[in-house]
């Protein structure tokens, strides 16, 4: 599987919008099972707006866990060009940015982000949100990203004002990580394994 493939041939064929809606929890049984339409519908939105990934994984089948299912995306990602890598970022929304003050976040960043109160800051963390987005972007070139859901809301002001201090570099691989964590999160809601604990 190369990584400078996108969304191809098996994209096409599912809607946009099926891609990102919320699904039921499903079993690795049925994900072993599924046809590619079905596969790039049910796991296309794990990775932000990026159902290439998904498509790079769907001949890695049968997974033996939900484990291996994300590995194997994780690995599509590590080997996938740096190009590819920065749009895989800048396909993630700021936090508390523009995209949720229009309502415009897929499903899963909504909850991400009201689940650490980023949905509820007041006018003065807004403004800090804002000029730290800003500068962020303007330093790395992609905006801060942070799996919220392991975090307080002090804790994700805390880390964003450390990591504006870092190099670019070290930044892209630690927003890449974090992108990791929040798909491996994603994936253990969305897929709950045959045996009920498998993972």
């Amino acid at each position: 599987m190369g990584g400078t493939r996108r969304a191809g041939r098996l994209i096409g064929l599912v809607p946009e919008t099926s891609i990102h809606r919320a699904m039921p929890t499903l079993t690795l049984e049925h994900i072993n099972a599924m046809s590619p339409q079905a596969f790039l519908a049910a796991l296309g939105g794990v990775f932000e707006h990026s159902p290439w990934i998904a498509e790079q994984v769907f001949s890695a089948r049968p997974f033996a866990s939900v484990a291996a299912l994300h590995e194997a995306m994780v690995n599509a990602v590590k080997q996938a060009p740096r190009e590819s890598q920065l749009a895989l970022l800048n396909a993630h929304p700021e936090l508390a940015g523009k995209e949720a003050q229009a309502g415009a976040l897929t499903s899963s960043s909504t909850a991400e982000q009201a689940s650490a109160g980023l949905s509820a800051l007041n006018r003065e963390q807004m403004q800090t949100l804002a000029r730290w987005n800003r500068e962020y972007r303007n330093k790395f070139g992609f905006p801060f990203i942070i799996a919220v859901r392991r975090h307080t809301q002090a804790s994700i002001f805390n880390e964003f004002q450390r990591r504006l201090a870092n190099d670019g570099e070290a930044e892209l691989d630690t927003g890449l990580e974090q992108v990791f964590l929040i798909t491996r999160l994603r994936l253990e809601e969305l897929i709950t394994a045959q045996t009920g604990s498998e993972t």
